[in-house]
């Protein structure tokens, strides 16, 4: 279309111009041409000739004043469209102009159908005003839409209906909708010229230009005072609305949304928070992460705060370094530095999410492994920073104390942090150093304990960084001053020093073990003083003290580095050589404590540590000897029982310490005397032992004779309580004393004390012991040193002979253990004593009575005197030896097992002598020269050995239980101690048998015995006797029955096993048989002998394989048919037997692996048999177990023929008879479940998961798995189908159905029975409450999770098989959890499964129809929320249907349970379902106002609840007359009082609240009139009851706000006059009251009728009773002042405008005729005689008479009695009533007041009077205004 000339566009503008001109008068015709014409006009604003546009100018400022009218309707739509098509920046401020103006004349419908309009291509805007001015308009429009709610279809649709599908337009809106949430009231509202300084002074994150964009460059455009402008807080909070619809995406709106997150608002800021956890913006996004950095260094800092939350879940957040320590520094400044600061609780904040998100990135660095040296080390300095700006070491005092315990936390946060983030950066030395120095120095100053668990987390996370391996990060620092620098100050922070809070002790121990190897000396010195505190110190000290020592804890410590032990001699030069100092240690330290010890590092403080550094010092010089770099835990008990009983140990420490320089072991032991000597009290047994243990190994040339010489010093400790001490002080004096020159001396002394007494007493019992074992210990070591001279030897030996046999028979323990100890050191050295020819046999008699007491040390001894030469004489043919032998070999009766040990090693001493292993082993010197003759004279006795072995292979055949087991130890403590005897040699295979038959005993350590002695034969036989062991034992085990041969007395069972009922109990054959023929049945012999048969064969088998054994099979050939049974013994419920098996498995199966593969079938096949046909419980219980370690870690497909066998047999068996077997069942079912949900959770898409729910779920879902009448069997299948629907996936949906039925019926089933006992028994109130705990229970069960997660997969095939089931499940349940959980399930489809749910919603609603009704609330309550829930998504048939049903039954009901149903049916409507409510408030909204007056209390509190949640006004009433009225007539006509009085409750509620929004003088509409006045009439005209006083009540105001009713109506008038007169002359006492002033408002509210002689006449009877007098009741009382009110206020309002003074004198007449009521009722008086006068003062009539007399008899009335007016609110009514009295009588209202001086003079004076006795100042200056008005 070709242009228009100039001409023709002047013409066209004035054309339409004129066109508006001649219909402005007519807003219709105007409107219509504006809809033509006006965008037509408005184009050419932006034509090319000039004087177009002024003309067009002219007629658009012509056109704003004819559309001033608001009836003018401007075409908004098309300028809108107009304003997005036209390029004209003139044409579009013009557009906006007239969009604005006649956007606020639309209708609502029509303004929220232009947001489309608005919102499509609005990101195109350019221009910034127009821009603005249309982002303006946009946000008028936003206030008006209606958003959906969240996950509705019309909320998905959103996006496209409101024009945001461009995402350009999307983010664009976004954008400057997050902008607005930034915008301050006060920055909106603030001049242009100061907008620069108050965003410097307070950021907002808004630059100057968006501020004017959002002000739309209007300062006024957000004024709260100004018409048309926008309120920002409704702006902001429909704004975050929007932004949560589906119109958004989250990538959209994230950053907006952060915005509205920091809002003070909480409608804002709680909507946001909730978009922030439902987003779904990947965080791990570079762009994401780096828009938050960007946002969170522009907003201010409650926006920060969210950021940092967010970026706290982000991995890659602590990617970009640079920023994070921007961020934070910026963070830290806002609150310290120069910027405006943060305080208070806005700062705590922000430092609590700034340290979250410093947290995160420490953790996150550190997962990442790698090496920070940037971001690190400038967050610590930060963190740091922050610390001492908190105040250090001691934080700054705060006057608010919540404020200073959030901040500790955040102290305590960042202490951890920085631990964190160093453990992860490249710290220089100096720094990572002057850091861990300063987390040192506020662990010991910090105040507060709980900081200083962080402090030490922090110390704990950076002693990586000191291991001395890790030197790469100090190319230029060497390893060593790394640990001296570290080293010295962990060991000044185990020294206590004053200033210090608390002890950094553990710390520094835990270091020390850390960042040092375990070879490190100083290391260890610090490890030692943490122990040095003993008892008193702290338990984690002393263990991480104790940790420190142990090399194998190092091991673990540093697992990366081979163990080092230390230098032993550098240890012993460290601790104990005083020519080393250390510096740090001299300063002060031995002045200042007072030395108890000559060594420098031990200084009385330090003491404690000297004993544990001299075990130290000896642990590791034998570990070193040993060469042991690889130890276990319990290395301290091996090392020392290998030192005990090892010969081959022995000798390498005896050999290793000849080839050591004796400088650092003389040191040590030196160091070691020196602390006996020195320090007794302190350690003397770690002294003792180590001068013991060390000296048995020593030389004697270069070690035993240099320290020779302080022999003596060890007798100090003769006296010692301590036995093992005075054991020890024996030993060594005994090692050292031969090499002692100055020996005699000690040994006189010694002689001394026991020649003094052969009964000492108890102060000096210990030093006799102790001396004579010292002299016998002498004697020994001396002869085998072959230092005894023959001269000394004669009497002294002579002397301990003496004093040890005078012990031997002594009666006090000690001594005798003593002589014993001392005449066994003599024996084993051959030393002969003088005896008489006899003596020998008296002294064995004596050893062997002590003995058969169970004394271990005549045992030893016995076997000691059997070495000896002397054992050998004989004078009858018997010698000692034999005697001996017979002796020991007599002590098979004694119970003690560990006394047979001892037996049998005094039995392998007497037969071998020196030969035998346990001789040379006591031995604790090198013997040589005529000592080391002795020994080689004294060797194995062979007729006594192969005599001994005869005995003992033939008393293992016996079947006395006593004599078998003595006989099977001795026999192992033989070949134990005598292997190495060829005579042991050759009779190993007899040996073998032996042992194989007492693997049938029933003794448990008799099988231990043969097992070990069995593995032993293996070892020291040869081939052949090891093939005849292994046949031996795979026949023993493979055999099906085991030989039982018996005697008399052959135990066969436990005592107690098989009770007779009288005390008794049967356990030997013999007791069989007088069983048997006491009852008379033979047959019994043979069941009880199966029985003893059947425990033998287990019996055999749990002493198979036990010790050992089992390696004798590793190398056999077995036949594969044994792979089955031992793979099901390895489970059998006997623990011997399951060890026994297990150790034979682990032997003989090489590749358990390969073997299970290779004999699977056979294993599951036997297994399977074994459970269904195995007779004893134990196969069965085995069996199960076996099947479960089977089946563990296999493919299904392995076991997939077997799957249904296997759940079959468990769950047959899980109710088994036995109680284990039942429990080994639960186990094998509970692998069962985990086997099949970890393949679930692997993957349940799989064919194996696939396959594995299609076998299970149907048998588990049948009457064999949840519907099974065995609780165990119930519960198992149950558990196991959660787990399956758990992690089913889309495999479950064809079970889905079957799932949710079952689950929904067991919900009941499964409660404790114990609940339904309890629940029959308690009252209804009670019930109540344990129906909600019970209803809670059934929605948090397991199994309604399982019935949530089959939901999950619903969809319309579910669904339409679910639908059927669900619904009839509800009409058949019974339980109560039954009915909540099928009302959850209606829920959850409601609610997540809406678009499936259309077919069937109707149906599901009307089956709620009888269930909403249930008795029990919970139920009913539970069904009433499903129903709401269904009504969201449901037809309006279906509503209207529900809705309808609801009220017929709230009026049909019988008693109020019915209702209460019904009130929470609509309140779970109005609260579920609003949207429901709204489109249904015609009718629910006027029956909860109709309801809410119910008469029960329940049925109006849910019903009040409803009908404020979507109204709460009265001009809702108004809206509703109709409806409500019509609910009224319902009510009343119904035959039931409760639905009659809250009908009449109704109308009176109605009738108040339309009074209260018509205003005081306002009026009803006519119609509303027409509808109240039936319904009032007839509720008005019911029988009195109980609240009907409230409907009199509101009668008046009917009438008052009603004249259009009854005005010119004469019927209407008489009757509402009529009803006004009866209701006051009603019987009933408690109405009356309400009724008599009900009747003086009627009387006030009818202006056209003066009633006060017809009201006063109603009311008279009880103005002035002439009955007898008595004390009123407070209802007669009540009576009384409605009826003196009545009197004083039913007057005529207007006869008292016109004439005051008439209405007066009526009313005072009355008045005075009811003196008793005046008497009453004194505040009515008073209070109503106000009113009167006041309103006589508003007629402004002055009377022309004279009515003195009328003012007398008032004023009279009111001054009368002035001294009863008791209370002081009576004493101001009636000042107050005085002062409108005297106005009215000064006004006029009483005539001229000239002529009544006599009643002024009467009135001042008792006014006067009244004043001057009143003590309330308030009425005081009430009487003085009376007082000035009546003196004026």
């Amino acid at each position: 279309m070709a242009a228009l000339s100039e001409s023709a566009e002047l013409k066209l503008v004035s054309s339409i111009r004129y066109k508006f001109a001649a219909v402005s008068g007519d807003e219709k015709k105007l409107s219509e041409a504006l809809q033509s014409q006006l965008t037509l006009l408005l184009e050419k604003a932006g034509s090319r000739h000039k004087a177009v546009r002024e003309d067009t100018f002219k007629a658009f400022v012509s056109v704003k004043n004819f559309v001033q009218p608001t009836g003018v309707a401007l075409p908004v739509a098309a300028l809108l469209e107009q304003y997005k098509r036209t390029t004209s920046p003139i044409v579009k401020q013009l557009d906006l102009a007239f969009i604005r103006e006649g956007m606020s004349r639309l209708d609502q419908s029509k303004r929220r159908s232009l947001l489309p309009v608005v919102l499509r291509e609005i990101s195109k805007e350019t221009n910034s005003a127009s821009a603005a001015g249309f982002f303006n308009i946009f946000l008028r429009l936003l206030l008006e839409i209606k958003i959906p709610g969240r996950g509705s279809t019309e909320d998905l649709a959103l996006r496209e209906s409101v024009g945001v599908a461009n995402p350009d337009d999307a983010k664009y809106v976004a954008n400057w909708l997050g902008k607005l949430f930034l915008l301050r009231q006060d920055i909106a509202l603030a001049p242009d010229d100061e907008m620069s300084a108050k965003l410097d002074a307070s950021p907002s994150g808004l630059t100057k230009e968006d501020v004017a964009f959002l002000r739309n460059k209007d300062t006024k455009s957000w004024s709260p005072n100004i018409p048309n402008s926008l309120s920002l807080p409704e702006c902001k909070v429909k704004a975050a609305g929007f932004l949560a619809s589906g119109a958004f995406r989250d990538d959209e709106r994230y950053l907006p949304i952060i915005c509205a997150a920091g809002s003070a608002d909480s409608r804002v800021s709680s909507v946001a928070d909730d978009v922030l956890k439902r987003a779904s913006v990947d965080l791990e996004s570079e762009s994401v992460v780096q828009s938050l950095f960007a946002a969170h260094s522009m907003l201010p800092a409650a926006h920060r705060i969210q950021i940092l939350r967010l970026l706290s879940k982000s991995a890659f957040a602590c990617t970009p370094r640079k920023q994070v320590v921007d961020a934070v520094r910026e963070d830290f400044i806002l609150t310290t530095g120069g910027k405006p600061q943060i305080v208070g609780l806005e700062a705590l904040r922000l430092h609590k999410a700034l340290l979250g998100f410093l947290s995160w990135v420490a953790r996150n660095s550190s997962d990442s492994g790698a090496v920070d040296t940037e971001m690190g080390p400038a967050l610590v300095t930060l963190l740091k920073d922050y610390i001492l700006g908190q105040g250090w070491p001691i934080p700054n005092s705060r006057s608010n104390q919540s404020q200073t315990q959030d901040e500790q936390r955040l102290r305590a946060n960042a202490y951890e942090t920085i631990g964190t983030l160093a453990r992860v950066s490249s710290l220089e030395y100096e720094a990572k150093h002057d850091l861990c120095l300063w987390l040192f120095q506020s662990l010991v100053t910090d105040p507060s304990p709980d900081i200083a668990i962080y402090i030490e987390s922090a110390l704990y996370s950076m002693m990586g960084l000191f291991k001395t391996t890790n030197t790469a990060q100090h190319p230029n620092l060497g390893v060593a001053s790394t640990e001296h620098d570290l080293g010295a100050f962990l060991l000044d922070y185990m020294t206590p020093e004053q200033g210090r809070v608390r002890t950094a002790r553990h710390v520094a121990a835990r270091f020390a073990n850390n960042c040092f190897p375990y070879n490190d000396i100083k290391a260890r010195w610090i490890n030692i003083l943490a122990l040095a505190a003993g008892s008193s110190e702290r338990r984690d000290i002393l263990e991480e003290g104790q940790r420190g020592l142990d090399p194998w804890w190092a091991t673990k410590l540093h697992p990366e580095e081979p163990l080092q032990l230390p230098d032993w001699k550098e240890l012993v030069y460290f601790f104990f050589d005083g020519s080393i100092r250390e510096p740090h240690q001299l300063e002060g330290h031995a002045a200042a404590s007072g030395q108890a010890s000559k060594y420098m590092k031990f200084p009385r403080h330090h003491l404690e540590a000297f004993p544990i550094a001299i075990r130290f010092s000896k642990q590791i010089l034998f570990l070193s000897a040993l060469a042991k770099n690889n130890v276990e835990m319990d290395w301290e008990s091996q090392l020392d029982t290998q030192i005990e009983n090892d010969l081959a140990v022995r000798r390498s420490i005896r050999e290793y310490i000849k080839s050591m320089d004796p400088q650092p072991i003389l040191l040590l032991l030196n160091a070691a005397l020196d602390g006996i000597r020195d320090h007794p009290d302190v350690g003397v047994e770690d002294c003792i032992s180590c001068l013991s243990d060390i000296l048995s190994f020593a030389p004697s040339e270069t070690i035993i004779s240099p320290l020779a010489r302080r022999t003596h010093e060890l007798l100090s400790l003769r006296g010692s309580n301590n036995q093992r001490v005075r054991q020890l002080v024996s030993k060594t004096f005994g090692i050292l004393a031969p090499w002692d020159t100055q020996a005699p001396v000690a040994i006189v002394q010694l002689r001394e004390l026991l020649s003094s007494t052969h009964e000492p007493p108890a102060s000096l019992s210990a030093q006799y012991q102790c001396s004579m074992t010292c002299l016998a210990g002498y004697l020994s070591r001396a002869k085998y040193y072959s230092r005894l001279s023959s001269l000394q030897a004669s009497d002294l030996i002579q002397f301990v002979s003496k004093c040890s046999l005078t012990g031997l028979m002594s009666s006090d323990a000690g001594i005798q253990n003593a002589s014993l100890d001392s005449l066994s050191q003599l024996w084993t050295a051959d030393i002969s004593l003088s005896l008489q020819d006899g003596d020998l046999n008296t002294i064995v008699d004596r050893l062997a009575s002590l003995a058969a007491q169970g004394n271990e040390k005549s045992i030893y001894a016995l076997g000691r005197l059997a070495i000896s030469h002397s054992s050998e004489s004989s004078s009858d043919g018997e010698t000692p030896a034999t005697r001996v032998l017979e002796k020991l070999f007599g002590l098979f009766e004694i119970k003690r097992t560990e006394v047979h040990f001892a037996i049998g090693e005094a039995i392998a001493t007497a037969i071998a002598r020196w030969d035998s292993d346990s001789v040379q082993l006591s031995i604790d010197v090198e013997p040589f020269g005529q000592g080391a003759e002795v020994v080689r004279k004294l060797r194995k006795k062979p007729e006594q050995v192969g005599a001994t072995l005869d005995k003992l292979v033939n008393d293992c055949k016996t079947t006395k239980p006593s004599l078998l087991k003595a006989s099977g130890i001795w026999l192992f403590c033989i070949i134990q101690y005598c292997s190495s005897l060829p005579d042991i040699q050759s009779r190993l295979r007899d040996c073998q048998v032996a042992f194989m038959r007492l693997l049938t005993a029933r003794d448990e350590l008799v099988q231990e015995t043969a097992s070990r002695g069995l593995a032993l034969v293996y070892e020291k036989g040869d081939k052949s006797l090891k093939s005849d062991l292994v046949k031996d034992l795979v026949s023993s085990f493979t055999g099906t029955k085991t030989q039982l041969k018996v005697d008399k007395d052959t135990e066969l069972f436990d005592a107690g096993a098989l009770p007779t009922g009288e005390g008794k109990s049967i356990t030997s054959y013999k007791d069989i048989i007088n069983l048997a023929n006491e009852v008379g049945d033979q047959t019994l012999i043979y069941k009880f002998m199966a029985l003893a048969t059947n425990a033998a064969t287990w019996t055999a088998r749990s002493a198979f394989g036990r010790f050992g054994l089992s390696t004798i099979l590793s190398d056999a050939e077995l036949d594969p048919k044994i792979y089955p049974k031992l793979y099901r013994y390895r489970f059998d419920p006997n623990p011997n037997v399951r060890k026994s098996m297990g150790d034979i498995w682990k032997s003989v199966v090489k590749d358990q692996t390969a073997t299970i593969d290779a004999h699977f079938d056979a294993i599951m096949t036997d297994l399977l048999k074994s459970i269904l046909d195995g007779r004893e419980w134990r196969v069965r219980e085995a069996s199960c177990a076996a099947i479960a370690d089977l089946i563990y870690g296999q493919p299904y497909l392995k076991y997939e023929k077997y799957y249904v066998d296997i759940w079959q047999v468990a769950l047959r068996v899980l109710d088994d008879q036995k109680g284990s077997v039942r429990e080994a069942a639960l186990k094998l079912c509970m692998g069962l479940s985990k086997t099949l949900v970890a393949q679930l959770q692997e993957n349940n898409a799989s064919s194996s998961a696939q396959a594995m729910i299609s076998q299970v779920l149907p048998f588990l879902l049948s009457d064999k798995g949840v519907e099974n009448s065995v609780a165990e069997v119930k519960y198992m299948a149950i558990g196991t189908v959660l787990d399956v629907v758990k992690n089913g996936g889309d495999a479950l949906k064809p079970f889905i159905t079957t799932i949710i039925i079952h689950s929904l019926e067991l919900l009941s089933t499964v409660e404790p029975a114990q609940i339904g006992y309890y629940y029959q028994r308690v009252n209804e109130e009670d019930r109540e409450g344990l129906d909600k705990l019970r209803s809670v229970a059934a929605t948090r069960s397991p199994l309604f999770e399982c019935i949530v997660n089959c939901l999950r997969f619903t969809d319309e095939a579910v669904m339409s098989q679910l639908a059927p089931q669900l619904v009839a499940t509800i009409k058949s349940a019974l339980g109560l959890q039954t009915k909540i959980g099928c009302s959850e399930v209606l829920g959850t489809l409601a609610l997540r499964h809406s678009i499936f749910l259309a077919p069937y919603n109707a149906g599901f609603v009307k089956s709620l129809y009888t269930p909403i009704l249930d008795r029990n609330n919970e139920v009913s309550k539970a069904y009433a929320k499903s129903a709401a829930y269904l009504l969201r998504s449901a037809s309006p048939d279906t509503r209207d249907r529900y809705t309808t049903r609801l009220v017929d039954l709230y009026f049909a009901a019988e008693d109020d349970l019915r209702r209460q149903k019904v009130a929470d049916a609509v309140l779970a409507i109005a609260k579920v379902s609003p949207d429901a409510f709204t489109d249904l408030e015609t009718r629910l909204l006027p029956f909860a106002y109709f309801a809410r007056l119910d008469t029960d209390d329940y049925v109006s509190e849910v019903c009040e609840a409803a009908w404020n949640e979507h109204a709460g006004g009265n001009h809702t009433v108004k809206r509703y007359v109709n409806e409500i009225s019509s609910l009224v007539t319902k009510g009343l006509e119904t035959s039931k009082w409760a639905l009659q009085h809250g009908a009449s409750f109704t109308v009176a509620s109605m009738i108040t609240a339309l009074s209260n929004a018509a205003g005081k003088d306002g009026q009803l509409s006519e119609s509303n009139l027409q509808q109240i006045w039936p319904v009032l009439d007839k509720a008005l005209s019911l029988k009195t009851f109980k609240g009907k006083e409230r409907l009199i009540a509101a009668y008046p105001l009917f009438i008052s706000h009603g004249k259009k009713l009854w005005e010119g109506k004469p019927a209407i008038s008489a009757q509402t006059k009529k009803i006004a007169i009866r209701e006051a002359k009603r019987n009933n006492a408690e109405y009356r009251p309400y009724a008599f002033e009900a009747l003086a408002d009627y009387a006030a509210a009818r202006q056209d009728l003066d009633m006060y002689a017809e009201a006063v006449a109603v009311v008279s009877e009880y103005l002035n009773s002439e009955g007898e007098t008595h004390k009123l009741t407070e209802l007669e009382q009540k009576t009384i002042e409605a009826a003196l009110k009545t009197a004083i206020t039913a007057y005529n309002r207007p006869r008292m405008r016109s004439a005051p003074a008439g209405v007066l004198s009526d009313i005072v007449a009355t008045i005075e005729g009811a003196k008793q009521a005046v008497s009453v009722a004194k505040d009515t008086l008073f209070i109503s005689a106000l009113d009167l006068f006041d309103r006589a003062n508003e007629s402004g009539i002055v009377t022309n008479s004279d009515e003195s007399l009328l003012a007398t008899r008032w004023a009279k009335i009111l001054l009368q009695d002035e001294t009863d007016v008791m209370l002081e609110s009576q004493r101001a009514a009636r000042a107050k009533a005085l002062l409108s009295f005297v106005t009215a009588w000064k006004g006029g209202v009483f005539g001229v007041t000239d002529g009544q001086s006599s009643l002024d003079g009467e009135m001042q004076r008792k006014l006067t009077q009244m004043k001057t006795v009143e003590r309330s100042l308030d009425v005081q200056r009430l009487l003085d205004l009376v007082l000035q008005k009546l003196g004026g």
